[in-house]
């Protein structure tokens, strides 16, 4: 299972983490890669954007089969408990961040607001 925060690539003197998180029935690598294989947030985001940590959360986001039991809250309580013991034991928990979410991960993404009062939200809708 591919659950959890992974680090894709840790930056260059980075000045920001990138966070991405998947939507309904997605996957922490496989909703980020397209046919040819290339993962856009490991193989092309770190070349555009060298000062940047990036990482991707994966969650049990599964609607058919053994569907996941666990709640919204669930997830948005582990992310931000994955995300701040990876800041914690770097020392950058002052550093910001950008989410990056689609579908679900958006709320669950949401959810993240409440530990991290200050954090400013901007919406991109495409």
């Amino acid at each position: 299972e591919a659950f959890g925060l992974k680090e894709f690539s840790a930056g260059i003197n980075p000045i920001i983490d990138i966070v991405a998180i998947h939507g309904l029935n997605g996957h922490r690598e496989r909703s980020w890669t397209a046919d040819n294989g290339v993962n856009w947030l490991k193989d092309l985001l770190p070349e555009k954007s060298p000062n940047a940590r990036i990482f991707s959360y994966g969650y049990d986001s599964r609607t058919h089969g053994p569907v996941s039991e666990q709640h919204l809250h669930d997830h948005g309580v582990a992310l931000v408990s994955d995300l701040s013991l990876v800041r914690r034991s770097t020392q950058t928990e002052g550093r910001p961040i950008i989410f990056i979410a689609h579908s679900l991960g958006g709320i669950i993404c949401k959810s993240v607001g409440l530990p991290f009062p200050l954090l400013r939200w901007m919406w991109l809708v495409a």
